[in-house]
C-alpha cells in the first residue's frame, strides 16, 4: 500500500512539473526586446516647422517608442514581483499597443502584450493603461494595473512656444504649437 503511494506521489510531482515547464516554455518572450531609447532631437523638430511653415509638429511612432521607452525604463519595477526588460511599441491611433518583456519574480521570463489609450490633457499627453495579455488570454486587472503616464511636451519646447492641441493619428501624433505672450 505505501509503495502505490509513493508511485502515485512521484507520478502526480512528475505531471506537475512538466505542466509548469510547458506553461513557462509557452508564456516566454519570442523575441529580444530592451528599453533603450535615444532622445528626440528637437532641432529637427524646430526645423521641420521652419520648412513646412506651420506651428505644427509630427511625432512618429518611433519618437513615441523612445518617450515611452524613457519613462518605462526610470520605472521598470511593477506591483506584483514583475519587472519591465523590453519593450516594442506601436501606435494605431489613440491607442497604443506595447510588446513587452518582463520578469515574474526575477525568474520566469514573460512576453505580453499591454493596451494603452492615449489622451490630451494639457499641458500633458496622458497614457493610460487597458489591459494585459498574454499570448492571446486577458489577465484580471487586478494582478497588473500600471499607474497612468504623463508626458510633458512643453518640457521639450523653446521657452517661447506652447502646445495648442494635439492629434493621434495611425502612425504619428500631431502636436499643434502656439505663440506663449
Amino acid at each position: 500500500m505505501l509503495k502505490k503511494l509513493f508511485v502515485f506521489a512521484i507520478a502526480v510531482i512528475v505531471i506537475l512539473t512538466a505542466a509548469a515547464a510547458m506553461i513557462i516554455r509557452h508564456i516566454k518572450p519570442t523575441e529580444d526586446l530592451d528599453l533603450n531609447y535615444e532622445e528626440i532631437s528637437i532641432a529637427s523638430k524646430v526645423a521641420d516647422i521652419v520648412k513646412n511653415r506651420k506651428l505644427e509638429v509630427q511625432v512618429s511612432e518611433q519618437d513615441l517608442n523612445n518617450l515611452v521607452k524613457k519613462q518605462l525604463a526610470a520605472h521598470q519595477t511593477l506591483p506584483n514581483g514583475v519587472r519591465i526588460e523590453g519593450a516594442k511599441l506601436t501606435l494605431q491611433g489613440a491607442d497604443l499597443v506595447a510588446d513587452v518583456n518582463v520578469r515574474w519574480q526575477d525568474k520566469v521570463p514573460v512576453g505580453a502584450q499591454l493596451l494603452f489609450t492615449l489622451a490630451w490633457d494639457p499641458p500633458n499627453v496622458v497614457i493610460q493603461h487597458q489591459s494585459t495579455m498574454i499570448k492571446g488570454m486577458q489577465l484580471p486587472k487586478e494582478w497588473l494595473q500600471l499607474a497612468p503616464i504623463e508626458l510633458s511636451i512643453e518640457d521639450h519646447l523653446p521657452l517661447l512656444i506652447g502646445v495648442k492641441d494635439v492629434r493621434f493619428e495611425e502612425k504619428a501624433v500631431y502636436i499643434q504649437l502656439k505663440a506663449l505672450r
